[in-house]
């Protein structure tokens, strides 16, 4: 249980966050998202199949389509490096997803929605093309949010060269060429 002991802090401030700077978008949260691999012994499968087989895809905590461009949120109460891969992986499914075949060529926005700020992990959103988001509402219950960690003299960061080509063209298709 452990695990789960910020979910609903995290959707009440997900919730908050799209109800109060994207309220004319159409979102859906808890979204799965890739291709559906198919269920073993059903040669025709319904739409109930298909939606159950469905389940075993990951699931991002929010999409929402804004002036017709797409985004994926991922929300966390504390800050962690781990969400840039988290939000890599859900762009790669989301460009693989059959039911979001229409935004194929249209550029996907990745945010991170964080209540704690930690300006050492912050730095690293955009060199993933990722946007940070600090939302800090007065939530009842919520303790105050921390500023955690250090920031980091910016200075001492330099990328390579070809940093990063392949995370450009998954989020922004037809603009760079692709890297195997």
């Amino acid at each position: 249980m452990g695990a789960r002991q910020y979910t609903n802090r995290e959707w009440k401030l997900l919730s908050w966050w799209l109800a109060t700077y994207h309220p004319q978008a159409e979102i859906s949260m808890q979204v799965r998202l890739g291709p559906t691999k198919p269920l073993e012994g059903i040669t025709n499968p319904s739409a109930a199949d298909l939606a159950m087989a469905r389940v075993r895809n990951r699931w991002a905590d929010a999409v929402f389509v804004e002036n017709g461009l797409p985004y994926i949120v991922e929300a966390c109460m504390q800050p962690d490096p781990g969400i840039f891969s988290q939000l890599i992986h859900y762009a790669r499914k989301f460009r693989a997803d059959p039911f979001f075949s229409k935004y194929a060529n249209q550029p996907l926005g990745l945010i991170a929605l964080v209540y704690s700020d930690d300006p050492s992990v912050a730095i690293e959103a955009p060199w993933y093309g990722i946007n940070w988001v600090v939302y800090q509402p007065n939530l009842q219950g919520f303790l105050p949010p921390q500023l955690l960690g250090t920031p980091l003299d910016t200075g001492d960061y330099v990328l390579p060269w070809d940093w990063p080509t392949r995370l450009k063209s998954l989020l922004n298709p037809g603009s760079f060429a692709s890297s195997s």
